[in-house]
């Protein structure tokens, strides 16, 4: 009873410090904020998205971190981004349900700017503790979790049995991994077999090349709020982001933009942009060997036009060849 009573007094603190800003105005003493709504994605080529990484570090006072994430969260919310994600643990250690004071701060201004919010906490399950990420959807919902695979030493955290998951948005599919689970490449494999358009990694550090290598070998987009950087799907570092203010950037994506293996496609791509001039530009990446096509007229996607010319995206290439290869293999079959 006394830990229900707890939660609940600690539940109403953070529902009034949620709600402590007013609409369209500026915190005392923080930044001042343009006020800007959502992209309709209807009316702009291909499927644009636009993210928020607010990297405010792992840990620190419980009070005073969570104050300054949900400003963060009051920021990106009027700049009008789609999801913004949190670093892990960045309230601290002390461990909470999932329904515990932390999720439910964020998922009143993820309710309130109709955005989706990554949000991590160590969460008590039981007698277990796992470092979580949640993922909040734009009407305050919890749509699931994950528990971090690969804990770090010492951390102190119960080691996940669920695996990787993958969690479908109205802007796309979603996966989440942690911090050290960077080092561990079979995790990011198998969000891309799960068809994640964007892994979310909320960390405790920068985590470096290694996630632009991911993000270019599984063709998947990477949101990582060690330091704050957001990497496309080729592998290349967001330069165009918005800093509304320290520690946190906004970038937009476009989760429509394909890549296209040389192998087998040449004639259908020239038909393609033979018939859609105007709608579609395309470049050539000559040592990958890749065509990209990019979306240019409002209402257009690539992927559409993709199967409507019968053209096989590089990542459905990749997995075709892997299970078909690998079958060859097993029957010993020449190609």
């Amino acid at each position: 009873m006394f830990q229900a009573l707890r939660w609940t007094t600690a539940a109403v603190f953070v529902t009034i410090l949620a709600s402590s800003w007013q609409e369209g105005a500026a915190q005392p003493g923080g930044p001042s904020v343009e006020v800007r709504p959502q992209i309709d994605r209807d009316k702009l080529p291909g499927r644009q998205v636009r993210v928020a990484t607010i990297a405010i570090g792992y840990g620190g006072d419980r009070d005073k971190k969570l104050k300054l994430a949900l400003e963060h969260l009051h920021v990106a919310g009027k700049r009008g981004v789609d999801i913004a994600c949190l670093p892990e643990e960045f309230a601290g250690t002390k461990a909470e349900p999932l329904d515990g004071p932390t999720v439910q701060a964020c998922a009143a201004l993820a309710r309130q700017y109709h955005m989706y919010v990554v949000t991590s906490v160590r969460e008590q399950a039981g007698d277990e503790q796992f470092n979580t990420a949640v993922l909040i959807d734009r009407q305050g919902k919890t749509v699931g979790y994950y528990r971090k695979v690969f804990v770090f030493w010492g951390e102190g955290c119960n080691v996940s049995r669920e695996g990787v998951k993958t969690f479908d948005c109205d802007f796309g599919r979603v996966a989440m991994l942690t911090c050290f689970d960077a080092n561990f490449a079979e995790l990011w494999l198998e969000a891309d077999k799960k068809g994640a358009d964007v892994v979310l990694w909320p960390s405790a550090y920068g985590g470096g090349q290694v996630l632009n290598a991911y993000a270019m070998a599984f063709g998947y987009c990477v949101v990582a709020v060690g330091w704050g950087n957001v990497i496309d799907a080729a592998g290349v570092t967001v330069s165009d982001v918005e800093k509304p203010m320290p520690k946190q950037a906004i970038a937009t994506l476009d989760l429509d933009r394909t890549f296209v293996h040389y192998d087998f496609t040449g004639k259908k791509i020239e038909r393609l942009l033979a018939e859609n001039k105007g709608k579609v530009e395309m470049k050539r990446w000559g040592m990958e060997s890749w065509y990209e096509l990019r979306a240019t007229a409002p209402g257009v996607r690539v992927r559409d036009l993709c199967r409507q010319y019968e053209i096989e995206p590089l990542r459905d290439y990749r997995h075709r060849s892997r299970e078909q290869i690998n079958q060859a293999r097993k029957e010993g079959k020449r190609i």
